[in-house]
């Protein structure tokens, strides 16, 4: 029992100094001082979203024209293929028409 208590301790002291301090010297202290502003942390989540949405633009595609070259003649599948790409193209022009209009908006307000 005396073992078990040692152990907690000893990786229970370092937390209790670093609680002493402030919030600065505490993340000095662990190395995560160099923090990211609200612009930033939106602006990477902003980016992540638009990489996922241009591989599922390309995915879309990919199927479309899948299901194009391997209609055989059949028109009702001619036209669903058709119809995904058509649908990818104007789901893409609508992301990149609110992004560049987002980017406008906030370009004039800074």
């Amino acid at each position: 029992m005396k073992y078990i208590i040692s152990v907690f301790s000893f990786f229970l002291i370092p937390a209790t100094v670093y609680a002493q301090y402030g919030l600065n010297e505490t993340a000095g202290g662990t190395g995560l001082k160099n923090s990211k502003t609200v612009e930033l942390l939106a602006g990477g989540i902003v980016g992540s979203i638009l990489s996922i949405i241009g591989i599922l633009f390309f995915i879309l595609m990919v199927y479309g024209g899948f299901l194009w070259m391997t209609a055989r003649g059949d028109e009702g599948q001619v036209e669903k293929g058709k119809d995904t790409i058509i649908a990818a193209i104007i789901g893409m022009a609508i992301v990149l028409a609110s992004y560049a209009i987002t980017v406008f908006v906030f370009s004039g307000l800074v």
